[in-house]
């Protein structure tokens, strides 16, 4: 089963259309493999930094087991997840675990996201979301607690790019940030 929704009117960018140089997109579909070929709880999270626009295009990938675990926990609530229920329900209810899961903080100020789309097919969730930021930022920190505080040894492979500058790194429930500076 497959279902889609679209959040916002469609941007020119999907998890499938992010300008990723080549090593970078090998990298990626090796890391993915692993990730997702072992029985570990492991989410993929990929974060372009477009400092002309000022925006950071953000790609998130996890297994919709672990979402609806991750995100019953978080709301403290038996009812299962509903991604084919209403689209404005699923934007508010989505956007809120993304925002008490993940932060993104430019020259220290946090950002606010915009949840651009989200599809649940074959298991997994992906998500795409848009940042802006002051274009004149260097610092850049990616706070993740996917899964966290739940006994399920959670790690989010993360891969920053901002223009030449790209660094990947994992995340833990014990390594949760990562700061960026760009020279």
């Amino acid at each position: 089963m497959r279902v889609q929704l679209s959040l916002s009117p469609p941007l020119p960018f999907s998890h499938s259309h992010i300008s990723v140089h080549q090593p970078a997109m090998i990298k990626l579909l090796f890391l993915s493999l692993l990730a997702f070929t072992q029985p570990a709880h492991v989410s993929f999270m990929s974060a372009e930094c477009f400092p002309e626009s000022g925006t950071i295009k953000v790609f998130l990938k996890m297994s919709h087991k672990d979402f609806t675990y991750d995100y019953r926990v978080m709301i403290n609530d038996d009812v299962l997840f509903d991604p084919s229920g209403k689209i404005d329900t699923t934007e508010i209810f989505v956007s809120k675990y993304i925002d008490s899961r993940v932060s993104l903080f430019a020259a220290d100020v946090r950002l606010k996201g915009r949840l651009t789309s989200f599809e649940s097919a074959n298991g997994e969730i992906n998500m795409n979301l848009v940042y802006s930021f002051n274009k004149k930022a260097k610092q850049f920190k990616v706070h993740n607690t996917f899964l966290n505080n739940v006994n399920r040894k959670p790690s989010t492979l993360l891969i920053f790019k901002y223009k030449d500058y790209e660094e990947d790194v994992k995340l833990t429930e014990e390594k949760t940030m990562e700061t960026f500076v760009i020279k």
